[in-house]
């Protein structure tokens, strides 16, 4: 028979095995979380070698041969110092699977008790290192038979207190995780110290360690099931919120579809309003902060039998009972959103509100998709509308969603077909009445209409053939003044508008160059036009987009100026050649208008950037804009956007009355 000291070999023996054999295969799966994985690893091969060195002490332990004694010095330092560092594992692996990160700052939950136990584990470790010295833990006799120290009991209380710690901060966030998971993770202190009592109390028992090996061994097991698990809900989960993604919502939806109850909800689509404002002014960390802090908040309002989900952005989507549609419509008319700042530490918050659509589900055969593509119209309305707030998917809506369908389809086949071109608006020298410049404008010649650019142009910022048509408008332009140029007449510099749509591309100033150059006229007769108000690319791309063209040759100037809340840090970041003052201030005669349009020019000419004013049609804009000094305009007072003969004609007679 085995005696019992014979049995705790074999158990350590084998469990040290188990932790180095198993670790590999842990290391080469996959795990949504990176950092956590590399906690589980390091936690292995630690319990691992401690087991391995506490097997090792009882081989070595009373013999007096120069290595053995040497091994016994190792193997027992070795066993101190790693039962320290696997509180450190322990708790970091902890910290990982209720708050998914482990870091000292601010915000970081349980910030005091993480502290603590760190000073510990360094008390621990230390205390470790001067028993070398002193023997308060443990020193080995003359025969090289390892004998326990004053302070023995110290060297198992100090993980124990630390232990202790961790296990508080699971119980203080119990709600975070399924009874197996607490069970599993306390028990890192409970066997330890179940096993720890009886080696107190039993000289030459290794139950302590054993039963720690085994807790390593339990969490080890149960983070492998539970990552397979984490896996198939993170291919359903919004990483930066922890919502549903858009795949986990539509395969929700179906999983009623058919069922009266279906009947019983509605699909609330909603995009926050100014929320680039938001990272602009807090910063991008900040941002997410806040972005997660308000999915918190409203999950919280969400039944078990709802769903919230985050679509992309700052566009989320809800499925909520008839019932409950009132309540959270309410309180996304605005939202008091608490969040720590990533850098200070102080407490700030936020109030955060939404632009909606909403789809009340009338059928119950609806698959998902085109539960959440009805709602998703209804956002598109409303965000194209500045009084409505809410908008609500209604037959006639729909009839005019597939109205747009059938224009967007309209619009692949034009571009397809050359159906575009573009129309040109002189800009004209007020002092002099000659002709100064050319604002090519797209325009659609469609089943014998032309139309105008409110018709398209949003729907084709909306599904990116805006991009298509832009650089398809510039090839026009060129081949336009080529053929000028080679028609003896005046070729005049001509602005091309481009969609900041278009600054998802890297190599875009690359692109619009190689259109310029296949035209072979020369690269300072194009002006690119960027509008202002459009704010999907951060200041950061458009100004390498700008300074990318100035190498290149090309003007550039900002069409709008004035209409967003952007406008000087735009003037700060980036060199632009023009400034086109927004149609707003010169349409509006009122004194706060005029002031404004007054600095604004004046600021122009400080920096030294020329000036456009667009949308002057009558005369007395005229006469304000010459006292005011701007010297170039564009509008109805002088011309209309011209075909390509009509402005040929006019290249011929530059001159204009005024």
């Amino acid at each position: 028979m085995i005696d019992g000291f014979s049995a705790q070999l074999t158990f350590l023996l084998v469990e040290s095995v188990l932790c180095f054999v198993l670790t590999p295969f842990y290391a080469i799966s996959k795990d949504p979380l990176r950092a956590r994985k590399s906690v589980v690893i390091s936690l292995n091969l630690t319990c691992g070698t401690m087991l391995l060195c506490e097997y090792l002490f009882y081989v070595y332990n009373g013999s007096t041969s120069p290595f053995n004694t040497v091994m016994m010095y190792v193997v027992n330092a070795g066993v101190y110092y790693l039962i320290v560092l696997l509180l450190l594992f322990y708790a970091m692996l902890v910290f990982f699977r209720l708050f998914g990160r482990f870091d000292f700052k601010p915000d970081m939950p349980c910030r005091k008790r993480l502290i603590a136990i760190i000073m510990i584990v360094i008390a621990g470790l230390l205390l470790v290192f001067i028993s070398h010295f002193t023997g308060i833990y443990y020193y080995f006799d003359s025969n090289n038979i390892y004998q326990r120290g004053p302070l023995f009991w110290l060297a198992a209380v100090i993980p124990t207190i630390g232990a202790v710690l961790v296990v508080s901060v699971i119980i203080h966030h119990r709600g975070k995780m399924t009874l197996v998971q607490r069970l599993v993770l306390t028990s890192y202190l409970i066997l330890p110290l179940t096993g720890e009592i009886i080696q107190i109390c039993f000289f030459g028992s290794s139950l302590m360690n054993i039963f720690m090996g085994l807790s390593v061994l339990l969490m080890f097991f149960e983070n492998v099931l539970d990552k397979e698990k984490e896996i198939v809900k993170a291919t359903k989960t919004e990483i930066r919120t922890g919502l549903a993604n858009e795949h986990a919502c539509i395969e929700w939806l179906n999983a009623m579809k058919g069922k009266e109850d279906l009947k019983k909800y509605s699909a609330v689509f909603f995009d926050l309003r100014k929320f680039s404002d938001i990272n602009r002014i807090y910063g991008v960390e900040n941002g997410n902060r806040i972005l997660a802090q308000f999915s918190t908040i409203i999950q919280s309002k969400i039944e078990t039998d709802e769903i919230l989900g985050r679509q992309f952005g700052n566009q989320f989507v809800a499925i909520v009972k008839d019932r409950n549609l009132e309540n959270l419509l309410e309180l996304l008319n605005g939202v008091e959103v608490p969040f720590t700042d990533a850098e200070t530490g102080l407490e700030n918050k936020v109030i955060l509100s939404a632009r909606i659509g909403v789809y009340e589900i009338d059928r119950a055969d609806l698959d998902g998709e085109d539960i959440l593509v009805f709602a998703a119209q209804a956002l598109v309305i409303a965000k194209s509308k500045d009084s409505d707030d809410i908008v609500w998917l209604t037959q006639e809506l729909l009839d005019s969603i597939a109205a747009k369908k059938k224009l967007e389809s309209d619009i692949r086949t034009g571009l397809k077909n050359g159906e575009f071109m573009p129309f040109y608006q002189p800009k004209v020298n007020i002092k002099t009445g000659e002709l100064c410049g050319i604002e090519a404008l797209s325009r659609w010649v469609h089943e014998g209409e032309t139309m105008s650019p409110a018709s398209f142009i949003p729907i084709m910022e909306s599904n990116d053939t805006i991009r298509l048509l832009d650089l398809y408008i510039l090839k026009c332009v060129c081949d336009d003044i080529a053929e000028w140029i080679r028609q003896g007449l005046t070729a005049h510099v001509v602005s091309v508008n481009f969609s900041r749509r278009n600054l998802a591309d890297p190599e875009l100033a690359k692109r619009i160059d190689a259109v310029v150059k296949a035209s072979k006229i020369p690269s300072n007769l194009i002006e690119i036009e960027v509008t202002e108000t459009v704010d999907e690319f951060s200041i950061g791309i458009l100004k390498s987009f700008v300074d990318d063209l100035h190498k290149l040759g090309y003007k550039v100037s900002i069409d709008d100026f004035g209409s967003a809340s952007s406008s000087l840090t735009l003037l700060r970041e980036i060199s632009f050649d023009t400034l086109k003052i927004d149609k707003g201030f010169v349409d509006h005669s009122k004194k706060r208008d005029l002031s404004i349009l007054t600095y604004i020019i004046k600021l122009a000419k400080e920096i030294d950037t020329d000036i456009v004013a667009e949308g002057v049609e009558q005369k007395n804009q005229v006469d304000v804009l010459d006292n005011l000094g701007v010297a170039v305009i564009q509008g109805y007072y002088f011309d209309k956007p011209l075909s390509k003969e009509d402005m040929t004609a006019r290249l011929r007679s530059p001159q204009y009355q005024r």
